[in-house]
């Protein structure tokens, strides 16, 4: 039983190295977000995707053990989390898995944090790239079914001192 907990805590701490990675690449992506490097951003997509792959794979792993400890630990499959098994398990085992599983939420909170940032960044882009498009398509004689003049859904800003 100590190696299916080993193997576990092992693929845990993975884990959580791989999202440590994902929170730096995360970081340097809101770099490239705001400078428009869209070469550097494919490449950055690239990455993650590597980064996911590993991160399903390690998962698929834990089902499998945690099947097995559920069973052995008589805890309802769809009520088995880490945090029970440690409930389990003696103290230094137990609080291990404690201290992984906060280190392991922490660490998945920052990645939201920043991925959000990284959202909202993308989202401004578009929008910003949507107000041109609409701009350079009323400068052409853009109609609305009414005949009327479409007009700009972002309004260019000028300065007062010009």
């Amino acid at each position: 039983m100590d190696a299916v907990i080993s193997d576990l805590l092992r693929i845990v701490s993975e884990e959580i190295k791989i999202y440590r990675n994902l929170v730096e690449h995360a970081r340097r992506k809101t770099a490239l977000l705001i400078q428009g490097r869209v070469d550097a951003l494919l490449e950055s997509n690239k990455i993650e995707e590597a980064f996911n792959l590993r991160l399903r794979a390690l998962e698929n792993q834990m089902v499998g053990l945690c099947r097995d400890l559920s069973l052995v630990f008589r805890i309802p499959h769809e009520e088995f989390t880490l945090l029970r098994l440690a409930d389990n398990l003696e103290q230094p085992l137990a609080q291990q898995i404690r201290s992984q599983t906060a280190l392991f939420g922490n660490i998945v909170g920052q990645l939201k944090s920043v991925s959000r940032r990284n959202m909202r960044l993308i989202e401004k882009s578009i929008q910003y790239s949507r107000g041109l498009l609409d701009l350079v398509s009323n400068a052409t004689g853009s109609y609305k079914q009414t005949g009327l003049f479409k007009p700009p859904s972002v309004h260019p800003t000028f300065s007062q001192r010009a």
